[in-house]
This record gives structure tokens, C-alpha cells and sequence, in this order.
């Protein structure tokens, strides 16, 4: 009997223990998000020259999760009207496929984010934000190494407040995928990581681009090949209006861009192409010196364009320091030359940077001082850009 009694009672603690745990883990479940946003928020605040605020976290403890709700980075030490990043959400969790190959890893996604940089009078009202430690702060938000990130629905948008007009350069509907970005060999076949871009650029332009790049070195490595299809000039009246006193009446803006950096060297060119363009615009007449500038303009790129297919072109390289690259000023117009009286360039990739011709550069084996070539290929190496539809 007593025997009895004396297991009902062990039977009664243990039931009482287990609510007792049971009540801790909901307690601790209710109270983690206000935990995590207040950390949130501190690690926010702890940037220099910038602080922020996050409105609510969601935690997914079934998948390894938890979800910035409404996030707002700003300047805090001057005066920008617009935050340097905004986002409706972000999601940071475990790559779950990633475990089942031996590897530990987490990946990012980005809803809607939207950067702003501002160009202003003062660095008061400067707003650049490269310098800041972003990386610290998202390896004190989530301490796995990132494998993966996506970017849905993103934007950029370059700003100044303080032109007539105002300037509001956007590119929109951002959509990147990057990825192995580990250089795990459990998780690729390749130790290269890759990054896809596409996104809607200065009202219409289509913007594609794909990077291959190895996150292992301590100086920037990486193949880059771009391309942006035709966008018309008049997109960009207020930026010409508000730094160069002019304005476009017609024509597109096309661009095809290679870049290779390895070892601290950057090279590669941008190659612009400019259709039909019409400067002059005859409602000026009551500005006569701004009639005249613009007819200048109008003239100098109307002398070298090429006549039968109307294209101002050139392909201008770039060679040098990776933080201090230079562009080749005589090859610029050479390739004006080239393009008005030997061959007009199209607006496809040529497919003669890589990373092999960055270790070239550095070691002294080619400068930017070359003839400028237009092959008319389409790849960069193994880079292919789909989307693009270049004028012939």
C-alpha cells in the first residue's frame, strides 16, 4: 500500500515536472521574438552614422528561421529625407538540403528591399553607405555563413534632392539569386559561385547580368558580364537637365559592360551605344545660351556618329587598382573613330575578359591602351547572357 502511494506521488511529480517544462518552452516561445527584435534593433543602432528600427520578428522554429518584419536603416548623422535601406522582410534561415550533404549553412531572402543613394551639396546630406560594416552586423544576425541569398523584388534608386530638377535614377523589379557562395565542394560541383541578375532599369531598360566570382581570396575575384537593352534617352532628362544643361528630344541608350577583377587589378571596358539620338529642342529659343549649348552638343555628337545606321558608339577600358581603376582615354576615341568610319559596334558582349586577362593585367601584359576590337561574340568565357537583343 505504501508502496502504492509512494509511485502515484513519483507519478504526480513527474506529470508536474513536465507541465513545468512544458510551461517554461511556451513561455520562452512567447518572449523570444520581443528577445530577438530588441537585439535586432540594438545591433541596427550599434553602425555608425546610421540607425534604424525594426517593426516586428516572426520565428519559424520548425525550419531553423526567424523574419525581419519592416525594416528601416537611416542616416543619422546628417539630413537624407529617404532611408539607405528599406525592406518589407527578411527571412534568415538553414539551408535544410545543406545539412543532408554534411554542411551547415544558412541562406537570406530579401523581400521588396529598396537602397537609396543620395547625392548632395554636403556630406551632411551625402548618403553612400559602402563604407559601413554591413557584413559584421549580418554575421551578428545570424552567425552561419551565408550560402544563399535572393533578392525579390528589389530596387536602387540614385537621388539628389538639391538639382532643378530633381534627380531619380531607379533601377526596379530587381530579381538576384546568388549562390554556393560557401565555395563548399559538399554543396557544388564547382567551388565557383554565381551570381544572376535581372531587373527593369531607368523606366524600360531590360538589365541582365551574371557574375561567376570566388569568395576565397581576400581581394576582390570575379568575372562580370552585363548588358543593357534599349532605353530611351528621354528617361534621363531630368539627370542631363540637372548636370549638363541639356536635354534629349528622341533615342536610345543601350550598354554592354565586361569586368574582371583578380588580385587587386580590375579590367574590363563599357561599351555605350547611343541610337538616333536629338538634342536641340526648339522651345529653348527663349534661353538663347541654353539654345546653344545644346545645338553644340547636338553638333560634336553628330559629327561622329555613324551616319547610315545614326549610332554614337565607343568602347571605353578600364584597367588599373581595383579601387582606383583608370579608363583609357585615347582607346575612348579610337574606338569613336572605329565606330563612325571602320565598323559600327553593336551592343552584344565580346567575350574577351576574364579572369585570366585581370592576372594579365596585373602582371603587366596588357594596358588599356590597345586598339579597341568589337568581335560581335556573345560569351565571356563560360558567361552567357540571355535577354538581350542588340541592334545589328
Amino acid at each position: 500500500m505504501r508502496m502504492s502511494r509512494f509511485l502515484r506521488r513519483i507519478a504526480r511529480y513527474q506529470f508536474q515536472f513536465v507541465l513545468l517544462i512544458v510551461a517554461l518552452l511556451v513561455a520562452a516561445r512567447v518572449a523570444l521574438p520581443w528577445f530577438v527584435l530588441r537585439y535586432v534593433n540594438e545591433k541596427i543602432d550599434s553602425m555608425p552614422g546610421y540607425g534604424g528600427h525594426i517593426k516586428d520578428v516572426d520565428i519559424h522554429l520548425w525550419r531553423g528561421a526567424y523574419t525581419i518584419v519592416g525594416i528601416d536603416i537611416v542616416k543619422t548623422d546628417g539630413k537624407v529625407p529617404v532611408p539607405f535601406f528599406a525592406a518589407r522582410s527578411v527571412d534568415l534561415s538553414v539551408e535544410w538540403h545543406a545539412i543532408f550533404q554534411g554542411a551547415l549553412v544558412g541562406e537570406i531572402h530579401f523581400d521588396r528591399p529598396v537602397i537609396n543613394f543620395v547625392a548632395g551639396p554636403t556630406k551632411a546630406q551625402t548618403q553612400v553607405g559602402v563604407d559601413k560594416p554591413w557584413l559584421s552586423v549580418i554575421k551578428d544576425l545570424f552567425p552561419l555563413k551565408i550560402n544563399r541569398f535572393e533578392v525579390r523584388e528589389g530596387s536602387v534608386h540614385y537621388r539628389d534632392f538639391y538639382t532643378t530638377p530633381k534627380v531619380n535614377l531607379e533601377v526596379e523589379d530587381i530579381h538576384m539569386v546568388a549562390i554556393n557562395l560557401t565555395n563548399s565542394s559538399k554543396l557544388s560541383k564547382t567551388l565557383v559561385a554565381t551570381i544572376d541578375t535581372t531587373a527593369r532599369a531607368f523606366g524600360s531598360g531590360n538589365f541582365v547580368s551574371k557574375v561567376h566570382l570566388d569568395p576565397r581570396p581576400d581581394t576582390p575575384t570575379f568575372d562580370l558580364a552585363a548588358t543593357l537593352s534599349p532605353v530611351p534617352l528621354t528617361n534621363f532628362n531630368d539627370f542631363t537637365e540637372a548636370y549638363a544643361k541639356f536635354h534629349f528630344t528622341k533615342g536610345t541608350l543601350q550598354l554592354a559592360t565586361e569586368l574582371a577583377a583578380s588580385d587587386g587589378t580590375l579590367d574590363g571596358y563599357i561599351k555605350p551605344l547611343l541610337d538616333d539620338m536629338a538634342i536641340i529642342d526648339l522651345r529653348d529659343a527663349k534661353n538663347p545660351a541654353k539654345l546653344v549649348w545644346e545645338s553644340l552638343v547636338a553638333g560634336v555628337s553628330r559629327l561622329f556618329r555613324n551616319q547610315p545606321n545614326n549610332r554614337f558608339a565607343t568602347k571605353i577600358p578600364i584597367h588599373g587598382d581595383f579601387h582606383d581603376p583608370k579608363i583609357g582615354f585615347w582607346p575612348t576615341i579610337g574606338g569613336i573613330f572605329h565606330n563612325e568610319f571602320i565598323r559600327v559596334f553593336n551592343g552584344q558582349l565580346e567575350g574577351d575578359v576574364s579572369l585570366g586577362t585581370a592576372r594579365k593585367a596585373e602582371k603587366g601584359e596588357k594596358t588599356p591602351e590597345q586598339p579597341a576590337k568589337d568581335t560581335g561574340a556573345k560569351k565571356l568565357g563560360p558567361i552567357t547572357l540571355p535577354g538581350s537583343n542588340p541592334k545589328q
